[in-house]
C-alpha cells in the first residue's frame, strides 16, 4: 500500500510553522518501537529575505531555520524516525549578508528525535538539508533533486511537500555539495526516555464509565462509499466495537450492516457484568481542518467527558493534528488520552493541547498531570487504524489486568512507531486502588425546557467529591444546568450552578464536605424546544 495513503499532500510549508521554540526536556517519552534521543548539530542556509542591515526579528529567523528543519521529517521517515518539530530548540542564530541580495543564516540546533529503534539508536547521524530555503530556493531544489532524492511516491510530490518525500540516502541520488548543508548530528538517548507506564486507569474508571470518542477522517474529502479507505476503517471500526461488546445498544437503532457515508455518527453503549457503563462513539468527518460548525459543536460535547479520544486519518502534513488540537471543551480535573493516529503525528503535535489543558488546572502549570498524547513516528495507514484504536479501548476494558503503554503499543502494527508523551506523572501501578471510595450509580434521564428532576445521595462523610454531567451520546444538542447543594435541594440560582463547558449539557462541580451530608443534585432544562438528554455522575476524590 502506499505509504501517501494517509500522508495525503495537502499543505504548504505553513501546516507545521508558527509554533514556539520549546525547551526540548519538557515531556517524557515511552515507545515500544522508538527511543527519545536529542539531535545536536551547527546548521546553515541562504534565504532572499531582507539583508542584515534591515530589521531582521528573531522569529523571522527561527521561521527561516523551521522551513530548513522540515526536511528532517522527510529523511528521518527513511530510517522509521521523526523529529519533535516544535521542540526544536535554537541558540546562537547569526545573519550576515551573503551577496546577490540573500542572507545567511546559522545557528545551533538540538532536535528531540523519536528513533525507531529500542535496542541500537545510534551515536550520530547524516543530516541533509537544502541550504537556500526561499521560495525560488525550495522551486529549484525541488526541479534538481525531486526525481532522484524521493521516496519513490513521485506522484505525491510537489515543491510545497518535498520535504516530505526528502531521501537524501536514496539510491542514485546525487546532490551538488553546494546545494545543500551536510553536517553530523550528534545522537544523545535523552534522559527523558521511560519504561513501564501506565495509563492511569484509576482515574479512567474513578467515574464508573469508560468513554470513548473515534473520529474517522475520509481519505478523499466528499467520498460517499465504502471504497474511500477512511470510510472504510470506519466501518471497520464500528463492527470491531459491536463483536466487543456483544448485547450493546445502537444508536441508530435502525443500523444494520455498515454505517458508512450515510451514518456519520454511532453511538455503542453496554454495561459490563459488574454493572460498569462502556460508551463508545464513532464520528465521520470529511476532513478536520474544514469540519463544519456543527461538527466541531459535536465534537465539543463528546469530547468534554470521553476518558478516550482518537483520531485516525490524514495528518495533513499538520493542519489536521493542529485543528483538532484547537477543537473539543474539557473538564478540570478529567484524565484523557488522546492519540492522533495520523501520519507522523509525533512530528507535528504540540503543546496546544497541554496549554488549554493548564488553564483549567492550577495544580498542572504543564497541561499534561490529566493528559498523556498518543502519536505516530511514522506514517500510518487506515487499514491499522480501526486494530489501533481497538488495542487502546481492549487495553482500558480491564483494569484488573492493567497493560504498560509499552504493551499497548505492541498491539498495534509496528509501522505507526507509536510513542506516548505525557506519561511522566502516571502514578498508576499493578497495586494501585482502582475504584473510588464512593461513587453514585449513574443517571440517565432527560428534561425539557423549566423542567427539573432531583436526586439525592446518602450521607456521605467529609471529603472531596465530583458530580458531572455530561450529554448523553446518542442526543445531539439540548443544554440543561446541574445545581448542588449539601443538606436542601438547591433553588434555580447562579450560586448553586455548576460551570458549563459547552453551553450544553457538560457541567462539573467540586465539593468538599467539611462534616457529613447529603448532597442534593438538581437537573433543569434550558433548551427551549428540545429534550436535553444528561448523564450524571458522582464519585470520591
Amino acid at each position: 500500500m502506499s505509504r501517501s495513503l494517509l500522508c495525503l499532500a495537502l499543505a504548504v510549508l505553513s501546516a507545521c510553522g508558527g509554533q514556539s521554540i520549546n525547551d526540548v526536556s519538557q515531556q517524557n517519552f515511552t515507545s515500544d518501537e522508538a527511543t527519545l534521543l536529542v539531535f545536536d548539530f551547527d546548521g546553515e542556509l541562504v534565504t532572499a529575505i531582507p539583508s542584515p542591515t534591515s530589521s531582521l526579528t528573531p522569529s523571522l529567523l527561527k521561521g527561516q531555520i523551521k522551513a530548513q528543519m522540515l526536511y528532517m521529517v522527510g529523511q528521518l521517515n527513511d530510517v522509521r524516525s521523526v523529529a519533535r518539530l516544535d521542540k526544536l530548540q535554537l541558540s546562537n542564530v547569526t545573519a550576515t549578508a551573503a551577496g546577490a541580495g540573500l542572507t545567511r543564516i546559522r545557528y545551533h540546533a538540538k532536535l528531540p528525535v523519536a528513533y525507531g529503534s529500542v535496542t541500537n539508536p545510534p551515536a550520530s547521524f547524516p543530516v541533509v538539508l537544502p541550504h537556500r530555503i526561499d521560495a525560488a530556493g525550495q522551486a529549484s531544489f525541488f526541479n534538481a533533486y525531486s526525481a532522484g532524492c524521493n521516496d519513490l511516491e513521485g506522484a505525491q510530490m510537489s515543491v510545497s511537500n518535498y520535504w516530505y518525500h526528502w531521501r537524501p540516502h536514496a539510491s542514485g541520488c546525487t546532490i551538488a555539495a553546494a546545494d545543500v548543508v551536510s553536517v553530523t548530528a550528534s545522537a544523545a538517548v535523552s534522559t527523558l526516555n521511560t519504561k513501564g507506564k501506565y495509563p492511569e486507569y484509576h482515574r479512567v474508571w474513578e467515574d464508573g464509565a469508560l468513554d470513548v470518542l473515534a473520529v474517522f477522517g475520509k481519505y478523499a474529502k466528499g467520498a460517499t462509499d465504502g471504497s474511500d479507505a477512511g470510510i472504510a476503517a470506519y466501518n471497520q471500526f464500528v463492527a470491531a466495537v459491536l463483536a466487543q461488546l456483544p448485547g450493546a445498544s445502537v444508536t441508530p437503532a435502525t443500523l444494520s450492516g455498515v454505517p458508512g457515508a450515510a451514518t456519520p455518527e454511532v453511538v455503542v453503549r453496554a454495561t459490563l457484568p459488574d454493572g460498569k457503563i462502556v460508551t463508545v462513539s464513532a464520528l465521520l468527518v470529511d476532513e478536520v481542518q474544514s469540519a463544519t460548525p456543527a461538527w466541531i459543536r459535536r465534537y465539543g460535547e463528546l469530547s468534554t467527558g470521553a476518558d478516550l479520544i482518537v483520531y485516525n486519518g490524514h495528518a495533513g502534513l499538520g493542519a489536521n493534528v493542529a485543528a483538532l488540537a484547537r477543537m473539543g471543551n474539557f473538564f478540570p480535573g478529567k484524565y484523557q488520552i488522546v492519540f492522533f493516529d495520523g501520519c507522523d503525528s509525533f512530528a507535528y503535535a504540540d503543546d496546544t493541547l497541554a496549554t488549554r489543558r493548564a488553564a483549567l488546572n492550577p495544580d498542572d502549570p504543564s497541561g499534561t498531570k490529566y493528559m498523556d498524547v498518543v502519536a505516530n513516528a511514522m506514517p500510518a495507514y487506515f487499514a491499522n487504524m480501526p486494530d489501533a484504536t481497538m488495542a487502546m479501548i481492549r487495553a482500558l476494558l480491564h483494569p484488573e489486568a492493567p497493560a504498560t503503554y509499552s504493551r499497548i503499543f505492541n498491539e498495534i502494527s509496528p509501522d505507526h512507531v507509536v510513542v506516548v508523551s505525557g506519561e511522566e506523572d502516571n502514578a498508576f501501578g499493578p497495586s494501585t486502588r482502582l475504584a473510588p471510595i464512593w461513587s453514585a450509580p449513574t443517571e440517565t434521564a432527560f428534561v425539557a425546557k423549566s423542567e427539573s428532576v432531583l436526586y439525592t445521595t446518602d450521607l456521605l462523610p467529609a471529603g472531596t467529591y465530583a458530580f458531572q454531567m455530561t450529554a448523553d451520546q446518542p442526543f445531539a444538542g439540548g443544554d440543561a444546568d446541574l445545581r448542588l447543594r449539601p443538606g436542601a435541594a438547591p433553588p434555580l440560582t447562579a450560586q448553586f450552578k455548576c460551570k458549563s463547558y459547552l453551553g450544553n449539557s457538560n457541567e462539573k462541580c467540586i465539593l468538599k464536605l467539611t462534616a457529613p451530608a447529603k448532597v442534593f443534585l438538581t437537573v433543569t432544562g434550558d433548551a427551549a424546544g428540545v429534550e436535553s438528554h444528561f448523564v450524571l455522575k458522582g464519585f470520591s476524590l
